[in-house]
């Protein structure tokens, strides 16, 4: 871009040009951007990546608006004109896009649309001074709503065993895969958890192993006349009268 005197504008006004050309030039390069990743992905691009796109292009429009608000007075009286060494004939359609004074009607119609969601929400919040009230009056009927609601499924739905489609397409004809009434006492229930108790503590009874009896007395007494384990067969053991005694002095 040309120095400021030979433009013939001011320092500043030149400053507030290059500084719009700038914050265009970072919002197409982020709107290019989000482009790209959304064409060449396959399937989309993740929520996250998306997210994060989008913040930037909400961070790159809002730099945008806060230069042209700041700089509107220099925008307000600035002429553009085209350089006489600029090609007319050739780029003249570009030419025409650039020094076009009037929105095109799609571009004017988004920002009517835009200029009518702001003048709703000053208004809501309390331009005309009706807009909290009405805000409240919404919250109001959502509340009322709400609480009649919960009323009802408190007293008719939290205890019905049957949804509301079944209710529809009647009771009677859902299988629940039960042969008793679901309203039926639990007393049958604990008989169950009875007959249950009794079954686990025979099954722990019978895995208990018997306990193993230990040396005979009469061993322990050669023992401790002897030192030896070996029992003379002739002597008879009194818990062991008519059988075979085996080795350590145990019963076969």
């Amino acid at each position: 871009m040309d120095k400021p005197n030979a433009l013939g504008i001011s320092a500043d006004e030149y400053k507030a040009i290059e500084q719009t050309r700038q914050r265009l030039f970072q919002l197409s390069n982020s709107i290019q951007g989000l482009k790209n990743d959304v064409y060449k992905s396959n399937p989309l691009p993740p929520p996250a990546s998306l997210q994060a796109q989008s913040q930037i292009l909400l961070r790159n429009l809002q730099t945008l608006l806060d230069t042209l608000t700041e700089n509107t007075h220099v925008f307000q009286h600035l002429h553009v004109f085209p350089d006489a060494a600029y090609p007319g004939r050739t780029q003249e359609n570009i030419l025409l896009q650039l020094l076009r004074k009037k929105l095109e009607p799609g571009v004017e119609e988004w920002v009517e649309r835009g200029r009518e969601t702001t003048r709703e929400l000053r208004a809501a919040r309390g331009g005309d001074g009706d807009g909290e009230a009405r805000l409240e009056e919404v919250w109001r009927e959502v509340r009322s709503w709400t609480v009649e609601r919960v009323q009802r499924y408190v007293l008719e739905e939290a205890g019905d065993v049957y949804t509301a489609e079944e209710h529809e397409a009647g009771i009677e004809h859902v299988r629940t895969g039960l042969k008793r009434g679901l309203e039926e006492d639990d007393e049958s229930d604990e008989e169950d958890e009875d007959v249950v108790m009794e079954g686990q503590q025979e099954q722990a009874q019978a895995a208990t192993p018997a306990a193993q009896k230990g040396p005979e007395p009469e061993l322990l007494f050669w023992f401790g006349a002897r030192g030896d384990f070996e029992l003379p067969k002739n002597v008879e053991l009194l818990s062991q009268a008519g059988t075979k005694r085996g080795p350590m002095g145990g019963r076969q």
